[in-house]
Order: structure tokens, then sequence, then C-alpha cells
């Protein structure tokens, strides 16, 4: 099914996903860490992106990213409309493989060194470009359609190597920071949002990125912190305004989908058919780390016990919630020790995160002034961490 094709049916698709919506789940799906699934389970994953790739589905998204570009991103519809458009790649994967689930990326797991992944090794979805051609992985060697046919390109922003991206401190602070959806969209959007796409280059920083998977990976990993921060008691937060200056609300549309905001704001419910693995709403262990980031569970409680073991002041500017639910010495991590029983013996100071450059911010129409503000803290925040000795065990 080629493009025309495609639209021709959107209007039924869209039809038969609001009747879904109105009758709620009958299957949800879990997505799941890249890096977590076997073989076999890739696999299947794979076998639906080729099948997508064969009728045309990545030229139909890139072409809606493209032509939706300014009303998605730099404004506040930018969680919401991403969500969205996720669940609806989402829903045609489900047509050849009805379990299929969009997988996330723990970038932050991998973000001082993220050319080392290994979610960018054959085994997924392959590496730097060769003359900026993909060869590897699963995409290995395509050809893509939009916006004229090109072999998916990476080009990774230092040569063999990318800039170290915006770490799950920085993040875990940004979520503990910031009760409006505002403030927490452009922290997320300004940080690592851009540079994940800037570090991979190629096709991800284009209008047209959704050609390359690691974007659904990305963005899905994106709506895992929001559903994160959402469980936080944030679950009905909309606010803030849209390309034009106007309000949103839950009752706002989105954009291309003309549907409620409201629509996209509950995981696991209406047309939102899904979940995130390791998910939930667990006290112990709601505001650790290893909400933000899961490797093994010893180095989120690494990382929980040296936040916990900054200075109060450090700790009420930028982990405000540690210091005032959870006093130093007493907070259980992961629901079983105390964080007296983890020993900061080893890591790493924190690196700078790689900056927007100025391409990206005009690109997206950003407020230069913000973004250099955001960009700022950030490296504030590492120098004050690593004046107090925190060592990052990730």
């Amino acid at each position: 099914m080629k493009l025309g094709g495609i639209l021709g049916c959107f209007a039924a698709c869209l039809f038969l996903g609001l009747t879904e919506a109105q009758s709620g789940c009958s299957n949800v799906v879990v997505r799941r860490d890249i890096a977590s699934l076997s073989p076999q389970e890739w696999s299947r994953v794979a076998n639906v992106l080729q099948r997508m790739k064969q009728d045309g589905w990545f030229e139909y998204y890139a072409n809606i990213h493209n032509r939706e570009f300014s009303n998605i991103h730099g404004n506040d519809n930018f969680f919401p409309w991403h969500r969205r458009f996720l669940r609806d790649f989402e829903e045609v994967g489900q047509r050849y493989d009805r379990d299929f689930a969009v997988p996330y990326w723990d970038e932050l797991r991998d973000s001082h060194n993220p050319a080392s992944s290994v979610v960018l090794s054959s085994r997924f979805i392959g590496g730097n470009g060769f003359g900026s051609c993909v060869k590897d992985g699963v995409q290995g060697s395509w050809t893509m359609g939009f916006p004229n046919n090109h072999c998916l390109a990476r080009s990774f922003d230092r040569g063999s190597q990318m800039q170290p991206w915006y770490g799950p401190e920085y993040i875990f602070s940004v979520m503990q920071r910031y009760n409006d959806m505002h403030n927490f969209r452009e922290h997320i959007e300004y940080s690592l949002h851009g540079s994940v796409h800037l570090g991979m280059g190629g096709d991800m920083s284009t209008f047209w990125s959704t050609n390359d998977f690691a974007f659904w990976l990305h963005h899905a990993n994106l709506d895992r912190l929001w559903d994160q921060w959402q469980s936080w008691g944030h679950g009905n937060t909309m606010d803030g305004r849209d390309r034009n200056g106007t309000a949103l609300s839950l009752g706002s549309s989105l954009p291309h989908y003309g549907e409620p905001i409201s629509t996209a704001m509950y995981v696991g419910s209406g047309r939102m058919c899904f979940q995130y693995a390791g998910g939930g709403t667990n006290k112990h262990i709601l505001r650790t780390m290893s909400r933000v980031t899961q490797p093994l569970l010893s180095t989120a409680g690494e990382a929980d016990a040296g936040l916990h073991a900054l200075p109060e002041a450090l700790r009420r500017k930028w982990f405000p919630l540690l210091a005032s639910n959870v006093p130093a010495g007493s907070a259980p991590m992961n629901g079983t020790r105390s964080i007296q029983s983890v020993s900061r013996v080893s890591g790493k100071p924190l690196p700078y995160p790689g900056p927007l450059t100025d391409m990206w911010v005009a690109m997206h129409g950003f407020d230069r002034a913000i973004v250099s503000r955001i960009m700022a803290e950030s490296r504030q925040f590492v120098d004050e961490l690593n004046m107090a000795k925190y060592l990052s065990p990730y």
C-alpha cells in the first residue's frame, strides 16, 4: 500500500480508533526496554517494521511529521501529540502482529557514551552510517522514500562518537522541580529530546526524522518519562500554549488528529492501549532513580544513595522531593534496603551534555534565550554535583 492508498483509508481508520476509545482497551500491550528483548522477540518487531516499510508506512509517517513540525515542537502540544503519533504507528504495526509494541530506548542509561550502546549494534538498529548510509541492523541498506529516495542516513555528531546526552540525574531533577506541563516540557524538549536527535544526525536531525526507527524508540522513552511524571500527581496536568499562543487544555484539539488532548492523556485506557514495563506507582519506589532509568537495580540504588548524600541545600535546590519527603539515611531503596547500605566507592563525575546547535534552534523556531537558559542551568547542575563529589554509577 503506497502513500495515496494510505491517505484514502485514513478516515476509516480514525473512525475505528474512536470506536475503540469509547469501548476501552481489549488488548493492552507492554512497551519494553529494547535491550531487554530476546532475539526471538526482536525478530517479531523487525518483521513488523519490514512489512510496514514495504507497504509505505514509513513514508506516510515522515510526511505527517514533516507537515505538522511547527505545530508539535516548541510548544506544549509536544508530549500529547507525540503520544498519539506513537500509538498511531503502534496500531498500524498491530495489523501485522496483534502483540506488536514499540520498544523504548533507555537513553539515560547510555547517556555518558551513547555510541557504545548495544541498541546501536547490528543486533538491533545498527550503528553510524558509512558515508552517512546505515549498513547494518534492522534498517541496514534501506532506501527511504520521503522526501525523496535516499539511503537511511546517520552521522554521529563527533565522527565515530557522540557527545554525552542529558543524564538520568538531571532528568530526575527536572521531574521533581516542575509541576506544570509548560516548564516540564521545555526542560525535556530542550535537553534530552534535542541531544539524542543531534547526536544521531542524518535523518534523525531532519523534519522527517521518523524515517529512522531510532525516532520511535526515542519518543517512546520520552513518553515513558512523561508517564512517570504523570504518576507523581500530574495525571491531569495540561497547560501551556500552542504555536499560535492559544492556551491549551484537556479539551484542545491535537494537530492532524483533531481529537481532544484528553484522549492521549491516560496510558492503559481509551485508545492508549499500552503500558510500560516497570511502570506503576509502588509507593516504595515511586521517587527513586529506578523510575527514571532501569539498568541494574543496584546501580539505581547507588545513585539514590549518592543523591541522598548531597548537602541538604543541594537536595532542596535540585531534588525537592528527596529533601521534603525522604530524609537522608531513611529512604527505602527499591522497597528493600535503606540507602545507608549502599557504598559510593565507584562512579564517574557528571559530563557536560552536548548543547543544542544554532541550526537546531532555528529549525524548530525555539526561543534562543530560553534554550540558552536551560543549557546554562544544566551545566550549573553538573558543576554543583561534581563539586559536591557526587559520582554517577551510570
